[in-house]
């Protein structure tokens, strides 16, 4: 068992490691700097931020050592933090490093138990914590003389801190854990949540491009009140039901809702709801191996989603109702194949025992 206390530090950290980052990207943009530079440097975070995240997953199952990755991640954010009014764009490449090792190893750890919730717990502060450092950063506000000590602090604490043995979490899930979904559930878990995320970045970016920093803010806490709550849901009424039904909930009001604050934020909140099941499902459908089932679900998913909305064929995506006919072929594909999406749907949403 996950000690009490450890989740939501760890989350805690997971919000700091992103309002770090979300602060020096906004203060980038606000510094009115060339504007292929802005670009390189949101780019070249994303893409180790996310991108990353796999690689990582691997190099942590050979490593076996969680704790490590951890105070890694926040020695290369304080570096960046040091660094970042001299050379600002190599610090943004430490920080991408960082993200893409704090959410994997961060996740791996909350997500021993097979709990949703405790997956949503640690995800939570994510999108809050970027968006709230890119409206800090919008507003002008000067955190360096805060978020130093913060970081610091952090990685002493994390340097200090004791995690459970994985070797025995890792040989209790194997006794207690339910039959694995095959690789056609993974596949088509990674699909429909790419293409709801296709919709929610999109909405976004629209709004980080209007300076429309309010609606960003809303939106954050409707996606950090969401992956709470859907991930203690999830573990009542099982993680399969329930990303389907925060998924076809969430789709028709971030497509048809984008200018309707309170709606829209209800589909953010859906969307984001959905996260925890997913990560849970993923982490099963990749034999229990909780590194890659978070890689995937943290990184790779949202790597997958911004392709495909970069490329030119991503204004045949963007189309309102592609989400809807992509997702009805994929389902009647799966009932036609034998593969009914409900089926073998324990009574129990979470894979672990109890007495």
């Amino acid at each position: 068992m996950i000690k009490k206390g450890l989740i939501p530090l760890l989350a805690l950290g997971h919000g700091l490691n992103d309002l770090l980052a979300g602060y020096f990207l906004g203060s980038i943009v606000q510094q009115k700097q060339d504007l292929l530079q802005a670009g390189m440097g949101l780019l070249v975070y994303n893409l180790l931020a996310f991108g990353g995240q796999y690689p990582v997953a691997l190099w942590m199952e050979k490593v076996k050592n969680p704790k490590l990755f951890l105070t890694a991640s926040y020695a290369l954010n304080v570096a960046a933090v040091a660094m970042f009014t001299t050379l600002s764009q190599f610090s943004i490449v430490m920080m991408g490093a960082a993200s893409a090792i704090y959410h994997v190893a961060g996740g791996t750890v909350c997500a021993r138990d097979n709990k949703a919730v405790n997956i949503g717990f640690f995800a939570a502060p994510g999108v809050a914590g970027l968006i709230a450092g890119g409206y800090f950063a919008w507003q002008g506000y000067l955190l360096v003389i805060f978020l130093m000590p913060a970081a610091i602090l952090f990685l002493l604490i994390l340097a200090m801190l004791k995690l459970p043995d994985a070797d025995a979490q890792k040989k209790t899930e194997k006794q207690t854990i339910s039959p694995l979904p095959d690789r056609h559930d993974m596949i088509m878990i990674l699909l429909l949540t790419v293409i709801a995320l296709r919709s929610a970045l999109w909405n976004i970016f629209q709004l980080i491009h209007e300076n429309n920093y309010e609606w960003l803010l809303a939106i954050a806490a409707a996606a950090f009140a969401g992956k709470i709550f859907g991930g203690w849901l999830a573990d009542r009424i099982g993680w399969r039901l329930y990303f389907f039904i925060s998924l076809f909930s969430a789709m028709p009001l971030i497509t048809f809702f984008r200018n309707e604050l309170i709606l829209f934020c209800i589909g953010i909140g859906l969307l984001q709801s959905g996260i925890p099941a997913t990560t849970a499902l993923l982490i099963r459908s990749v034999n229990g191996k909780t590194e890659r089932g978070i890689g995937l679900a943290f990184g790779t998913a949202i790597v997958a989603g911004a392709v495909s909305f970069s490329f030119p064929a991503g204004i045949y995506v963007r189309s309102e109702i592609i989400p809807f006919i992509v997702t009805s072929l994929m389902l009647a594909l799966m009932f036609f194949s034998g593969r009914k999406v409900f089926s073998h749907m324990p009574v129990s949403s979470s894979p672990i025992k109890t007495d």
